[in-house]
């Protein structure tokens, strides 16, 4: 399938039509269709879903005639369960915590020995098809965080540090593998299989 992504983070969109493609589908960001940047519609602070789903119809009115597909990631760390979630985003800016490596500083800085280290990343995604039907799905990421940065040759940032069943970060496993782990191609898999399916019930 051809997805247009719904977001102005052009790493998110990088990551997203990497997965996309190893997983034989194609993503490609709204901006490089529409010829434009668009501002999007203010976040809710207490759901995902209806942040992808906003961002996902938004795009849409834009460009109709295009499967557009949006996403909405949250960090949850078992041993700060009031903090980050569906907010992550905005808890690095408010606490001035800016940049790739400084998100994972600080996230490592929070822990201490023996402490709970459970953790996920949730990647939860809409999709608006050119008949304006919607799509949703969601996938974990990671089980807990690791004890220090490992990175490979994906792109990085928080899955650095987040550490999957298998025992790696979602950054150092090759792209064959974290297919099968990552947080945002769990969701686009599930999406997908479910698209599928209700086209052969028709």
């Amino acid at each position: 399938m051809k997805f247009i992504f719904a977001s102005n983070n052009s790493a998110k969109t990088e990551e997203m039509a990497v997965l996309a493609q190893k997983m034989g589908h194609q993503i490609i960001n709204y901006r490089e269709v529409l010829g434009e940047k668009l501002d999007f519609p203010a976040e809710t602070t207490d759901s995902q879903l209806e942040n992808a789903k906003v961002k996902a119809k938004f795009v849409h009115e834009h460009l109709p005639n295009h499967w557009i597909l949006a996403d909405d990631t949250g960090l949850y760390l078992q041993a700060y369960p009031d903090r980050f979630g569906v907010t992550s985003s905005r808890e690095f800016h408010q606490l001035g915590v800016k940049g790739t490596q400084a998100e994972i500083d600080y996230i490592l800085s929070l822990y201490q020995d023996g402490q709970d280290r459970s953790a996920y990343l949730l990647a939860v995604l809409a999709a608006v098809s050119p008949a304006g039907e919607l799509w949703t799905a969601e996938g974990r990421g990671g089980i807990k965080v690791a004890t220090e940065a490992r990175s490979g040759d994906l792109i990085g940032g928080l899955d650095d540090i987040m550490e999957a069943e298998n025992g790696k970060t979602l950054s150092e496993m090759s792209l064959e593998e974290v297919v099968n782990y990552h947080d945002r191609s769990r969701a686009l898999a599930q999406l997908v299989k479910e698209i599928e399916v209700k086209s052969l019930e028709r």
